[in-house]
């Protein structure tokens, strides 16, 4: 078998030091713990709060924020991979951070990317991972998209607010009508990058869409808290704007109110509902389903305890 090169003619060695970005992300944190007990080369933590990961894990922590670009050069030292999230995603992040940042781990010798991005990415263009996506194609680094369907963690993450609705008034507060999301569980996007991470060859300039095995409606979200939790949870299907109006009123960002805002919109138009077996294919096994994250997860909305 020949050497595998990358585009510009230079042979693809063993993948040797791995920065990881967004640790405390839906898929960053999963990802953190199985990188630690199975990859085999060198890697690093970027975070704006290093000493949180230090103690924590086998991996070297650095400081790194994409809005302070002093910390770029030392975070992309030495760096042959790289795994890309933005925990705050909004076109102004993108355009302003995440694009310099790829344009930086390229002069800096990256030459592979694992870039979790989101459904309608190819299509939406206001999505802010369009823009990143983009850059992507456009770079000299190989890199594997991670497109994946709506988070179940969403559902207790402290930034989209949905776990104080679901704790505090029992209700699933989001905008998507009567639309499906094929929702999936963090913990499986987390196993495919590390799969990816771990032996990238098969998998460069290959997209993947990462869905969970049945596509949902919120109603049938709604049921399935109530019956976990063992109290009514009703879905509000509120406006746009009464929306926007209460995650503002919560200090969220309008950058991040605007991200979910599109998203939701385009579950309530149909477009987040397809299944694909990409999961089954690259883990050999089906996705969890929501039943079972929600039973391994219904202590956060009885304790508030948020991610």
């Amino acid at each position: 078998m020949g050497t595998i090169m990358d585009r510009e003619g230079r042979p693809l060695e063993e993948m040797t030091v791995l920065l990881v970005t967004g640790p405390s992300g839906n898929v960053g944190e999963e990802l953190v713990d199985l990188l630690d007990t199975r990859y085999p080369h060198t890697w690093r933590v970027g975070s704006r709060h290093p000493e949180r990961w230090s103690a924590a894990l086998s991996a070297e922590a650095v400081r790194l924020d994409f809005f302070d670009r002093s910390t770029w050069t030392p975070a992309l030292d030495g760096v042959d991979a790289l795994f890309l999230l933005f925990p705050l995603p909004g076109n102004r992040a993108a355009r302003e951070a995440i694009v310099p940042f790829l344009h930086a781990a390229e002069r800096a010798g990256c030459r592979h990317v694992v870039y979790v991005s989101v459904f309608g990415a190819d299509r939406a263009r206001f999505i802010p991972h369009h823009t990143v996506e983009a850059a992507l194609r456009d770079a000299g680094m190989s890199a594997t998209v991670l497109r994946c369907s709506f988070f179940m963690q969403n559902l207790h993450r402290a930034i989209s607010t949905h776990g104080v609705d679901i704790a505090d008034a029992g209700e699933l507060f989001i905008p998507a009508g009567r639309g499906k999301t094929t929702f999936i569980d963090a913990r499986d996007a987390a196993e495919v990058a590390a799969t990816v991470l771990t032996d990238p060859d098969p998998h460069r300039d290959v997209v993947y869409h990462l869905t969970g095995p049945t596509p949902l409606t919120m109603d049938d979200v709604a049921a399935e808290l109530t019956a976990t939790l063992g109290r009514p949870i009703r879905y509000v299907n509120p406006g746009l704007v009464r929306f926007a109006v209460r995650l503002r009123g919560r200090g969220v960002g309008w950058d991040t109110i605007g991200f979910m805002s599109a998203v939701y919109t385009l579950t309530r138009l149909g477009q987040n509902q397809p299944v694909t077996d990409d999961v089954r294919r690259l883990l050999g096994r089906p996705p969890r389903t929501l039943h079972e994250f929600l039973v391994d997860a219904a202590w956060r909305w009885r304790d508030r305890a948020w991610t």
